[in-house]
This record gives structure tokens, sequence and C-alpha cells, in this order.
């Protein structure tokens, strides 16, 4: 009997996680994003911001359907071509904030998702849900363990509206708000600045990215934070 091949891990992504990445094909399609991570199959949430549709004629041209989907940070195509295909995006209407899983493809040098779920979420808290989740995709995939317990994890996942508090996060954002220029500060220097006072570099970098999901940092472009303006 035939071993089943095991199903690829999705990783929680931002779009321009994607479009800012590397693609390539060798050993099969992924993009390997700005932060290091390797992307074939990911979970996007955005809002449907254009729906195209296109019929199949007896020229041969399949049927073709596609929604480009926005997140704030970039915006990507969910192409499916062919009857089967496409009707994972019949349902799904412009202007509603949609889950994304499916697989990173290119085709004429244009990165998109061929999708396997594609669903409405009536809930506004999931999208910072998803950015926390995010975060700590890109801690795990490039070799750092967050050092929240799983009661911890478990807390702030079911609690996105945290509050900010404790003196490493406000020292963080004291640091910010007086270094960062308009195009913001990065990570690296974020971390390098506080190892020199004696704190773990992991420490850092969780709490950075637990600031993003809280809303008290921006992400202004990959890689580069600012303090919001709340």
């Amino acid at each position: 009997m035939a071993q089943m091949r095991e199903r690829m891990t999705a990783v929680r992504a931002s779009i321009s996680d994607i479009t800012s990445g590397s693609f390539s094909n060798d050993n099969g399609p992924h993009v390997i994003s700005p932060f290091g991570v390797e992307l074939r199959r990911v979970v996007l949430v955005g809002f449907v911001v254009n729906k195209f549709y296109r019929e199949g004629d007896d020229t041969g041209k399949k049927r073709f359907e596609s929604i480009t989907v926005d997140d704030g940070t970039d915006t990507i195509g969910v192409k499916v071509w062919g009857e089967e295909d496409a009707s994972l995006l019949e349902g799904v209407k412009e202007n509603i904030l949609a889950l994304v899983v499916g697989r990173v493809r290119e085709y004429n040098e244009e990165v998109y998702v061929m999708p396997e779920i594609v669903r409405e979420l009536t809930d506004p808290n999931y999208m910072s849900l998803h950015l926390l989740e995010r975060y700590k995709a890109i801690l795990n995939r490039s070799g750092i363990s967050t050092p929240e317990t799983i009661e911890q994890q478990q807390e702030i996942l079911t609690t996105p509206s945290v509050s900010v508090s404790g003196k490493l996060a406000n020292d963080i954002l004291a640091y910010v708000r007086l270094e960062a220029p308009p195009e913001g500060i990065s990570l690296r220097d974020i971390v390098a600045y506080f190892e020199k006072k004696g704190q773990d570099s992991e420490k850092v970098q969780t709490k950075v990215f637990n600031l993003v999901a809280e809303g008290a940092l921006n992400e202004v472009s990959i890689g580069q934070f600012r303090v919001s303006d709340l």
C-alpha cells in the first residue's frame, strides 16, 4: 500500500511577505520572504477588493475566476482555472473580509495564490489574531522559539486587544518614538540597542511583534517600525 504524502503546513503570512520576497521554482514553487521564511502554502487574511470572472469557450479556453485580496500591506491575486477549481470562488463577494489558504504560484512574472479554501470572516478581531500568529511563525521558522508558555499564548490569542504593559514594552516604545525616522527603524537596530542593555534578543523580538499586534507599533514596511499614531 502506497504511503500517503504528508500535507504541507500552511504558514500565516502578510501579502507583502510574498510580494516583497524572492520566488523560485527550485525544489517546487515557493517564496523566501524578507524575513527568510520559506512560503509554499500560506494562510492570508484580507479584504476582497476586486473580483473577475471569464466563462470558458469552444476554443478550449478554460473558465477563469480571480479575486484581489488587500491586507493593508499589499494586494495579491487569488486565481483559479477550470470548472471544478472556479467553484472555490463562486460565493465570494467584493468588500468582505476573507480567509485564504492556498499555494504560492507564478505566471508571467506575477506571483499569485492558487486557493484551496476561501471563506468569509465575520469577526473583525480575526485580523489581529492573524497578525500575531504571523509574527510567531516568523520567529519559529527563523529558528527562534517564542518564550511564552502555552497558557500565555492562548491568553494572547483569545484576547486580541491586549493592552501594552511592562517595562520592556514601554522602553521599546520610548526608544522607537525617539529614534525612528519617517521610514521607520529596523528590527535589527531595535534588538541591537536592547542587547547592549542586557536584554535577551529573542524576548525583544517577540515583544516588538506583540506590540505591533496590539496596535502600539506600526510595521511601515517589511522589518521597519514606528510608534502608531493612536
